[in-house]
């Protein structure tokens, strides 16, 4: 007697540790029918307990992946007892939320099977907090934290990756090198506050005006850099000409002053065979070079 007793109270702790757990806990029985749905399960879900016990667990899950989830749990009832402790018990899988928002989470799965009683369990944690918290660390390191545009290393991977897909489809590639104007007075002028804006200024210029598959990317200080795919030194002299002009019809504001700044453009194209990026880069300095020489807000085209 005092063993039963002992037993129902260690079951009823285990239940309300279940009940109350941070997590979704889920069990579903032989037909994929919702036997229990804790608190946690609620959070997440956005389900009450009595409205989805009874339901599919199709309920929670977005269309596209019921017959994926179906085959997944028939597949691990009828495995052995050593693959229902590996780790084919962890997945990460998409639920569905009341609302019918889609969000990532990580389940681990149990076989809570007596004899012929069939149950499934799951405890299910949302991750998608996570995954954006990831993806926004990885746009952190990919881009410059004062203009949003790719930094240098970002952009010369891209760069790298583009070219060797250009040559060897034998497409065209240009690059687009900028240098603002007289930056240095901008700033003894005007102050770092005012060359900052004109160089987040510039960015929006360049990002809003050029097209989705180009690259734009800041190089350093007050240079900038845009890779242009499908695009030969004909069509590159046509876009960076729209660009400067759009630039020295910008006026910016900064603390009352109006202020308008130019931009001298360096143009190359990829050599055909040529998949590394150093020497592209180096043409198109060697132009932004002769731009400035020749006077400044102005276009120079580098002819290989």
């Amino acid at each position: 007697m005092f063993l039963f007793g002992k037993k129902a109270r260690i079951a009823d702790l285990c239940r309300q540790i279940a009940l109350h757990a941070e997590e979704a806990v889920v069990i579903i029985d032989r037909n994929s029918e919702i036997v229990f749905f804790n608190e946690g399960a609620e959070r997440i879900f956005g389900y009450a307990a009595n409205e989805i016990t009874g339901q599919k667990l199709d309920t929670l899950l977005p269309e596209r992946f019921h017959i994926q989830h179906d085959m997944m749990v028939h597949e691990f009832g009828h495995a052995d007892a050593a693959v229902k402790h590996a780790e084919d018990r962890h997945r990460q899988i998409y639920g569905r939320r009341k609302s019918g928002e889609e969000f990532v989470a990580s389940a681990s799965i149990f076989d809570l099977s007596r004899g012929d009683q069939k149950f499934y369990g799951a405890v299910v944690r949302d991750i998608s907090k996570n995954r954006k918290t990831e993806e926004e660390l990885l746009r952190l390191a990919a881009t410059d934290p004062l203009t949003g545009a790719f930094n240098r290393r970002e952009f010369t991977a891209i760069a790298a990756r583009e070219a060797l897909r250009a040559n060897r489809y034998h497409h065209p590639l240009s690059i687009l090198m900028f240098d603002l104007d007289h930056f240095k007075r901008l700033n003894d002028t005007y102050g770092h506050g005012a060359g900052d804006k004109a160089l987040q200024r510039f960015t929006m210029i360049c990002t809003n005006a050029l097209r989705n598959v180009d690259v734009f990317g800041r190089w350093g200080g007050e240079e900038f850099v845009a890779l242009l795919p499908e695009t030969d030194i004909q069509g590159a002299t046509v876009i960076g000409e729209r660009l400067r002009r759009l630039t020295a019809d910008n006026l910016l504001t900064y603390n009352d002053h109006k202020i308008n700044f130019t931009v001298s453009i360096g143009i190359a194209e990829f050599k055909d065979g040529e998949t590394a990026i150093d020497g592209v880069l180096g043409r198109a300095d060697s132009a932004v070079y002769d731009a400035k020489k020749a006077g400044r807000d102005r276009i120079s085209v580098f002819r290989n």
